[in-house]
């Protein structure tokens, strides 16, 4: 874990905000990269470009999920997704209605 450790008589300093996605834009994730998702409960991944493994709390498979796939999360609470491809993955997180 990273740690910026501050004098106490340090300024507060303001963060410029990333402007926000639209919601459930797709986004990138770069290859062999690794990210976690925490309250995926009710939420589908949708792979547009690449291929991603994805393990989730709950499901005791692992599921492979390529360009046009999907794969519903359920009741999964934390979900783990690696892009397992070559080349940066193209992905969009939906409800599951």
């Amino acid at each position: 874990m990273n740690t910026l450790t501050l004098p106490a008589s340090a300024a507060p300093v303001r963060a410029t905000p990333a402007p926000a996605l639209p919601a459930h834009a797709p986004f990138r994730i770069a290859a062999g990269a690794v990210l976690t998702l925490r309250h995926g409960r009710d939420m589908r991944i949708e792979v547009m470009e690449g291929r991603l493994w994805v393990t989730a709390t709950g499901d005791p498979r692992d599921h492979f999920v390529g360009p046009g796939d999907r794969h519903a999360l359920g009741r999964a609470r934390n979900v783990v997704m690696e892009n397992v491809s070559h080349c940066a993955a193209l992905v969009r997180l939906v409800p599951d209605v």
